[in-house]
């Protein structure tokens, strides 16, 4: 067993996690078993192990996360105690007078935001767009999880988009300009393997036909959200106006949404006007330290994962087998969007040893490597079962893991079959 391949050794951890979570152990317990036995299939011993472990926790990364998915947790329970949420959802219902396309609607929206465990902060508002029909779910899990990711394929304010492009040296608005149908596509896949599915749907019970009056409604009530994107390019503005100044201001990405969380936080509370008692109420509900326990579980799977050199032992083995370069460009990619589950992951892990086998004849053809390279690790990415977004918007809908990949396999299969569609289409027009 010691010998077998670092490829079938992941994949091997990553059926263990899912039965264990089949069999009713939490999915952090399992994550951390997991984490254990790959750290040790891959010859790391029980040292090395405990200090990866130690170095994981203790990252300023997973600090960051846990302080934001805290801030979500409790901004968004704020919002659904006050009726906040249910006032964005029934204002924007009453402009579509579909279920469907508010529960859609809603994940899109945040996911303009480079907020980690994002999706958490949708989810409330798809469970109260889709609260009238019996929807599964696994059923709500899959459309707050899809649509609340269309958007990172090019949108620059996501650090995966930044790093490939500083990894391909091409300039943003070529990359940007080559990954933009992508998010035509996942959004026409969400739609047909998702959203179709379900029928026609009840619409909200509080809606009402849409008029100028409702289109200021839903502006005012979803202030909290144009706060938060306010805040995050201010700041970004202000970073980059020191450093002209020549001052050598860095803030790391995993805190750096944390001002902005907590200017939306605060802006929440005021205009809804809610007491201290209930913020500290808010703070202190026992749902909160599971999901926290969840996202240390997971940033010390990553942890074992990179400190176990897990995906160069991959590309290796892939090399060593002659395995044709194309197969290599769209594995690696989508292997390590499996195993990172983080866009930045699979950017950072793969394209360093990828980019270098892209041909470099014409630019077209070096973006058309790029854009399928990139869409198959995100498509990875999604599929991963480490992926934060993933797993909290799991929790919070009640689905099971196995049940939720049925409705993504299909939608990630038709962006992957669609990016090599368009990528071979390019070699006609070269």
């Amino acid at each position: 067993m010691i010998s077998l391949a670092a490829i079938v050794k992941v994949f091997s951890v990553f059926g263990i996690v899912l039965v264990l979570n089949r069999l009713k152990l939490s999915l952090s317990i399992a994550l951390l078993v997991g984490s254990a036995a790959l750290g040790l299939w891959m010859h790391m011993g029980p040292v090395s192990l405990a200090q990866s472990v130690a170095h994981s926790l203790m990252d300023i990364q997973t600090v960051g996360l846990a302080l934001i998915v805290g801030i979500i947790l409790v901004m968004s329970r704020l919002m659904k105690q006050t009726g906040h949420l249910d006032r964005i959802v029934t204002s924007f219902t009453a402009l579509s007078r579909d279920p469907r396309i508010t529960g859609a609607v809603m994940p899109a929206l945040i996911g303009l935001l480079p907020m980690p465990g994002g999706a958490l902060f949708s989810a409330p508002m798809v469970d109260t767009a889709l609260c009238d029909n019996r929807m599964t779910g696994e059923e709500k899990t899959a459309v707050n999880y899809w649509f609340r990711h269309i958007w990172e394929y090019w949108w620059p304010l996501y650090p995966g988009v930044v790093l490939a492009v500083a990894l391909l040296k091409v300039e943003a608005w070529r990359f940007m300009a080559i990954m933009l149908p992508m998010t035509l596509v996942s959004v026409l896949a969400g739609t047909l393997f998702i959203l179709r599915p379900m029928g026609a749907l009840q619409s909200h019970s509080s809606a009402t036909q849409g008029g100028k009056g409702t289109i200021r409604q839903f502006i005012r009530e979803i202030m909290p959200i144009i706060v938060l994107v306010g805040a995050i390019l201010v700041q970004g503005a202000a970073v980059s106006i020191l450093r002209i100044l020549g001052s050598n201001v860095a803030i790391p990405g995993s805190i750096s949404i944390l001002p902005a969380l907590a200017i939306c936080t605060l802006w929440v509370c005021l205009q809804n006007r809610i007491p201290f008692r209930q913020i500290l109420h808010a703070v202190t509900d026992k749902s909160i330290p599971p999901m926290l326990l969840l996202v240390l579980a997971i940033m010390v799977f990553k942890g074992v994962m990179g400190d176990s050199h897990a995906i160069v032992q991959i590309r290796d083995e892939l090399m060593a087998h002659h395995i044709p370069i194309l197969v290599v460009v769209m594995l690696m990619p989508f292997i390590s969007g499996m195993i990172t589950g983080i866009a930045i992951g699979f950017v950072g892990t793969s394209f360093p040893l990828i980019v270098p086998m892209f041909p470099t004849t014409d630019l077209l053809t070096y973006l058309s490597w790029a854009a399928l390279a990139y869409s198959f690790g995100y498509m990875g990415m999604m599929l991963s079962p480490v992926h934060l977004c993933f797993l909290v918007t799991k929790d919070y809908f009640n689905a099971t893991l196995s049940r939720s990949y049925r409705y993504l396999i299909f939608p990630a299969l038709a962006v992957m079959a669609t990016a090599s569609f368009l990528f071979v289409a390019s070699r006609f027009i070269v």
